[in-house]
């Protein structure tokens, strides 16, 4: 599990001690974090598209970043062209309509790129 910290910068050869602590109701796991992303992705966009394994994402809101991947029957998994958030407490999905967008044009350059 990864954690991720935006923002900052650190000088090079800089000692870094950092301590993170939040409290949240854990209610949804990264399982289904990753199921809600993969419908998400093959209802509003593509049935080659998936959700796969989450991260944990430590921000404003407790998240699992959920990557969506690009596949193809005959070659499996193509690439990553995105990622969504999910929030770890509620299950809202936060994606919103640029997101879908993005990841919609990445998937196609990359479909495009990519003998499937």
């Amino acid at each position: 599990m990864a954690v991720t910290v935006k923002g900052g910068t650190l000088p090079q050869g800089a000692t870094v001690a950092i301590r993170i602590e939040m409290t949240a109701q854990a209610n949804i796991t990264p399982f289904v974090a990753q199921q809600q992303v993969t419908r998400l992705v093959i209802t509003e966009i593509s049935s080659q598209l998936r959700g796969a394994a989450p991260d944990l994402h430590v921000g404003e809101r407790l998240c699992w970043s959920v990557p969506v991947e690009l596949t193809s029957p005959a070659r499996g998994v193509v690439g990553r062209v995105g990622e969504i958030l999910v929030d770890i407490t509620t299950g809202e999905v936060l994606a919103d309509a640029d997101t879908v967008r993005r990841i919609a044009d990445d998937a196609e350059r990359l479909a495009q790129r990519s003998p499937l």
